[in-house]
Order: structure tokens, then C-alpha cells, then sequence
């Protein structure tokens, strides 16, 4: 299996701002497609999620967990840049920084390269509230791994296709079973048939079960494990790494509900 996380390298610029305005700028014009076989995210699902941009020239997609605090994958926001919540919903980009980012300390950023799966999860604090549309998503209560065959939602920003920068920038969901966990801390989710799941751009994405957020999005492969889009689909599971993200909330100063 060949798997690889799913930001997206692309315009640099020198000063910080405009890098982040850059990269909402890309996404925002683009054609409204994302993940791949993915239709419409539900509007309960929009009202928890949103994109993250960076001045890498990255993006990945965010869970809300308090009105000012997001959880996403540890490599979308582990490398040295400046990141922001890019809300390009309702016509030009607007941008709401992040302050403060916590990484899970059990993350390995080498993990893609040794394939020995770590939590890559992340907190990050914002600069300011979300608008009222959106809500903190509840995350689930089950530390205990997924049977084989169960359903999972998972939602991001990301692109309808590998490489197809064009198709990035709006939200989408898809409906993946489980095939299996990995590392005891993941689940790998695919299609019954053909291509289906995350993409670039989807890292830090939500996977909903019954309503809660049961994981995030980390990586993905194309069919027979090569690198791709559409095949294979890597979650790390929330339930377990609850306490961690309490008290990070809470370091933050925007502690979840328990």
C-alpha cells in the first residue's frame, strides 16, 4: 500500500497574507466538485466543516469543535506557515487566521514515509468566532474499532480527482464502508465498487457516524494501494484520543463538551 497525506502544495508568496489570500482565492473560483464520487454534503454536515488554508500554499479541511477552535489532521498544519479558515461559501473568500496550534504528541510526521500509522490530529485555535452558521460537531463516545462493513460520511474540500486542481474548493461527502483498521488507532474506509473517498485537499476531514464525528481524514490511495485517489481511505478514530483532544480544548481556551 502506498499512501500519502493529502494537502496541496501550490501558489507561494512572500508575505503572509497574501499567501493565504492566494490560496482562497484558487479554491474559491473553481467548479463545485470535491471528493471523489461524492455528491452534495448535507447542510448538518456544512454547519461542522470548513477549509483550511495556509500560506504553503495548502489546503485541507477542518472539524469545528467550539465556535474558535477546529480539529484537522497534524500534517495540514504541523509545517512552519500561517494558516486560516477560508470561507468561500458566500462570495469573496473570507479569511479568519489561526493563532494557536496543538498537535497530538504522538504524532509522527515520518509516518507516510515508515508506514507506522500515529494520531494525526491537531487542534487549531482561531483568531476569531466562525459565523453563526456554523456549530461544533459532537464527537463520538466509542473508543472501541469499527466492525468490518460499517458505515462511515466523510466530508471535505478537496478535488473530485487526482491532480484536477480546478475541482477543489467545495464541499462534498461520500458514503464508505470499513475494510479494516490499521495500527489499532485508524480505520480504512472504500467503496463497495468503483472509485470513491478523499482526496487532495479532504485531509482533516470529518468522518460521521449516527451524527458524531468518529474520525479525520489522513490519507488515501488509489485502487491496489498506488498512489491515487479513490481507493482506500485513512481515518484516524477520535474516540480513543478524546482525552487528548479535551485538554487541548481546554489549553486552548475553548474546552468541548465532554
Amino acid at each position: 500500500m502506498i499512501a500519502s497525506p493529502l494537502s496541496r502544495a501550490g501558489c507561494r508568496l512572500r508575505r503572509a497574507t497574501a499567501g493565504l489570500l492566494c490560496a482562497a482565492g484558487l479554491l474559491a473560483a473553481s467548479p463545485a466538485a470535491a471528493i471523489v464520487g461524492g455528491g452534495g454534503a448535507p447542510a448538518e454536515v456544512a454547519a461542522h466543516t470548513v477549509m483550511i488554508v495556509s500560506t504553503r500554499g495548502a489546503s485541507c479541511t477542518g472539524t469545528v469543535l467550539a465556535r474558535d477552535l477546529l480539529l484537522t489532521a497534524a500534517h495540514c498544519v504541523g509545517p512552519k506557515g500561517d494558516y486560516a479558515v477560508a470561507l468561500v461559501d458566500r462570495g469573496a473568500p473570507e479569511l479568519i487566521p489561526a493563532t494557536r496550534v496543538a498537535l497530538h504528541p504522538g504524532f509522527d510526521s515520518a509516518q507516510f514515509r515508515t508506514r507506522r500509522p500515529t494520531p494525526d490530529l491537531a487542534l487549531v485555535k482561531l483568531a476569531a468566532p466562525l459565523p453563526a452558521r456554523f456549530r461544533p460537531a459532537p464527537l463520538a463516545l466509542d473508543a472501541a474499532l469499527p466492525p468490518r462493513g460499517a458505515g462511515f460520511l466523510v466530508a471535505g474540500y478537496g478535488m473530485s480527482a487526482d491532480g484536477d486542481e480546478a475541482s477543489a474548493g467545495t464541499l462534498r461527502a461520500v458514503s464508505l464502508a470499513s475494510v479494516g483498521t490499521t495500527g489499532g488507532i485508524m480505520v480504512r474506509l472504500s467503496p463497495a465498487a468503483g472509485l470513491a473517498g478523499a482526496c487532495t485537499g479532504d485531509s482533516g476531514g470529518p468522518a460521521f457516524q449516527n451524527g458524531r464525528v468518529v474520525g479525520v481524514v489522513g490519507w488515501v490511495t488509489a485502487p491496489n494501494g498506488v498512489r491515487g485517489c479513490g481507493g482506500v481511505t485513512g481515518v484516524t478514530l477520535v474516540g480513543l484520543q478524546r482525552d487528548w483532544i479535551a485538554t487541548a480544548a481546554r489549553t486552548l481556551g475553548s474546552p468541548i463538551a465532554e
